[in-house]
């Protein structure tokens, strides 16, 4: 090394310190582009004729200092050139725009004819995409035009792979379209599930209420009763049904124990006393005194009413109403009703052919209409006819 001239060993060393001085800046130069778009199919290999599925996806830089101006005209489905393929359609997905990116894709689908490419690997052709730089922030500066060249990608005709692929396995079509399609599918799911759980949510706390109140029950357990508006409308029925077979056949003293029950339970709910419900069985017969009711919506029963009210006991119960006047309308439906009993007693248990058959009707009638209004005020909750 001694005998090396001077001169030529400080190139040398020159020469070295350049190369390491610059490596580190190589490594640091940024390698990304503000454009950068590329291809993706469906299929790796397809038939001749066959339709396929082509994405064109890129994205550009979007900053408060600088943006990038693409023109994709020559990308729209109805002007890319993608000879020798043709374009059967194309549609532009919906923009998503990830600071300080904005993603854009086409999603084409196009096929090849011609039995000339059987065997072959057939490229997509390249495609240019021209775009500006626009700089500044209240100030936009445009710069000049560029261009991007997206480079071309082989389709492989009635073969397994092209021969630049490196497996054999098909990639993904995930699109932008299909990424909205899941996410509004995933919504939609979400909210019947937050729908349905809530009625399950509901049905489970009426559940517990149910039964911590059967918890809380002391006592044993009683038989519900038929509701008083259903004895009503029974005794309404029941009086109308009378008043038709009688005027039918005429009045005997059957008919008239039959019209009697009906008013002594009416007369008992209107004086609030007490009425005799028993619950029973198949189609047992009512006995004297007795009214058959079926009540329930779903589960239809029978039970049988009573009363022992009679026009005696209707004149002491207000007479010891401790002074207090009973309302005008509650009097009126309680004088009906004393009236349709005394009137029915003296056939029940008179002589047939004593009976006044024109003032017995005017009776059972506005007896009739009595019920109904007894009836009517039930329904609508007035505290004077409640039981």
């Amino acid at each position: 090394m001694g005998t090396t001239p001077r001169s030529l060993r400080l190139a040398i060393a020159i020469a070295l310190c350049g190369a390491w001085g610059a490596a580190p800046a190589r490594a640091q130069a940024p390698a990304t582009s503000p454009l950068n778009c590329w291809w993706q199919t469906d299929k790796s290999a397809v038939r001749v004729g066959e339709p396929f599925g082509l994405t064109l996806t890129c994205h550009v830089m979007e900053t408060p200092t600088m943006t990038v101006v693409p023109n994709f005209s020559d990308i729209e489905p109805t002007s890319i050139e993608l000879t020798p393929f043709e374009m059967v359609e194309g549609t532009r997905r919906e923009d998503i725009v990830s600071y300080p990116w904005r993603y854009v894709q086409y999603a084409y689908t196009v096929r090849l004819l011609g039995d000339e490419f059987f065997g072959r690997d057939v490229a997509i052709p390249a495609t240019n995409v021209t775009y500006r730089i626009q700089t500044g922030g209240t100030e936009t500066a445009e710069g000049t035009e560029h261009r991007y060249v997206l480079p071309a990608i082989p389709v492989r005709i009635l073969s397994l792979v092209p021969a630049q692929a490196v497996d054999i396995q098909d990639p993904t079509a995930d699109s932008f379209g299909d990424l909205e399609a899941r996410r509004f599918r995933a919504t939609v799911e979400l909210v019947a599930a937050s729908v349905l759980f809530g009625f399950a949510a509901v049905l489970v706390i009426a559940a517990g209420l149910r039964i911590r109140q059967r918890l809380r029950t002391r006592g044993p357990v009683v038989e519900q009763t038929v509701a008083v508006g259903a004895v009503l409308g029974g005794c309404r029925r029941e009086v109308e049904r009378v008043r038709a077979e009688a005027l039918r056949d005429g009045w005997t003293s059957r008919l008239a124990a039959q019209a009697l029950t009906p008013f002594r339970v009416a007369g008992a709910i209107a004086l609030k006393q007490p009425v005799t419900q028993t619950l029973v069985a198949g189609d047992s017969p009512a006995r004297e005194g007795q009214l058959a009711l079926r009540h329930g919506l779903l589960r239809r029963r029978r039970a049988m009413v009573s009363a022992p009210i009679t026009a005696e006991t209707i004149d002491r119960l207000r007479a010891a109403s401790n002074g207090s006047r009973p309302p005008e309308a509650n009097r009126d439906v309680l004088d009906h009703i004393r009236e349709a009993l005394v009137a029915l007693n003296v056939v029940r248990y008179g002589r047939e052919r004593d009976v006044d058959v024109q003032m017995l009707d005017r009776t059972l009638e506005n007896g009739g209409r009595a019920l109904r209004r007894l009836h009517r005020a039930r329904r609508l909750g007035i505290g004077t006819w409640r039981h």
